[in-house]
């Protein structure tokens, strides 16, 4: 006697319908097709959801699932399916546990929110806290540009005493800057602030003004320097702190080394 599946089998094939047709249209995969068709029931997903793949199979060849799945319990190939209860009212725990469901939704959604407000005033706090620490330290660098605070040399700091006026014989000037020690410096052209810090030995850089040079210096015989192509003249000693060396147009012979006549 034929198996119930192979029977199943005989029945789909005779009227031309493929298990890949069957898996198209009810979108049951194929290995569950072959397990109902090879009675290997086991292999599908057991009680409520085997009986369903079963009956879906039945109707997309053609059976009634009514003359069926007796044949299937008598068989034990399926449980017997069992009758759902439906309650006329419900009962009051029901409504409880409904009012309990939605209390507890309510909670989660006030944690929820009081969670974003504290990461929300955690973030604020932060950015005011670093905008705190910006502060002083933006104050500390705008106010720290005197020689005498970064380099705190041992000599006194010395003002220069600007040499007298004489006849304009340049059009701009070209200092040229070589640093032979270490050296702090500030340079202004025309007034606007265009070198400063700590320069290291060796290094060289080369300033452009209109009319007029004022520099500050923290070591001045660390450097040497030329104007417009001339070599000047030692702005001072080794160690010593001169403020407000103002050259312009007028006075830059007095910051050059004579010219030597030849003999």
């Amino acid at each position: 006697m034929e198996s119930l599946g192979k029977i199943l089998k005989i029945t789909r094939e005779k009227k031309g319908l493929s298990l890949k047709d069957i898996s198209l249209e009810t979108k049951i995969g194929l290995r569950h097709l072959e397990a109902i068709e090879n009675d290997r029931l086991e292999f599908l997903p057991g009680g409520f959801f085997t009986r369903q793949i079963l009956k879906t199979y039945l109707i997309s060849i053609g059976e009634d699932p009514a003359n069926w799945l007796p044949k299937y319990q008598e068989a034990e190939l399926i449980e017997p399916e069992t009758p759902v209860r439906t309650a006329s009212k419900p009962h009051k725990p029901h409504r409880k546990f409904r009012l309990d469901k939605v209390f507890w939704i309510s909670i989660s959604v006030l944690v929820l929110i009081l969670f974003v407000v504290l990461i929300y005033l955690s973030i604020s706090t932060s950015k005011k806290n670093i905008e705190a620490r910006k502060a002083p330290q933006k104050i500390e660098e705008t106010s720290s540009v005197t020689p005498a605070e970064t380099l705190s040399p041992p000599l006194a700091v010395t003002e220069t005493t600007q040499p007298a006026v004489q006849e304009k014989t340049y059009d701009d000037l070209n200092l040229d800057l070589i640093f032979n020690e270490d050296c702090w410096i500030q340079v202004y052209a025309d007034g606007q602030l265009v070198v400063d810090g700590l320069k290291l030995e060796g290094y060289k850089t080369s300033v452009k003004a209109s009319s007029e040079l004022t520099i500050n210096l923290g070591n001045a015989g660390g450097l040497s320097f030329t104007i417009n192509g001339k070599a000047g003249k030692p702005l001072g000693k080794r160690g010593e702190v001169i403020k407000n060396i103002k050259i312009t147009l007028d006075n830059l012979n007095y910051f050059l080394q004579p010219e030597k006549n030849p003999e």
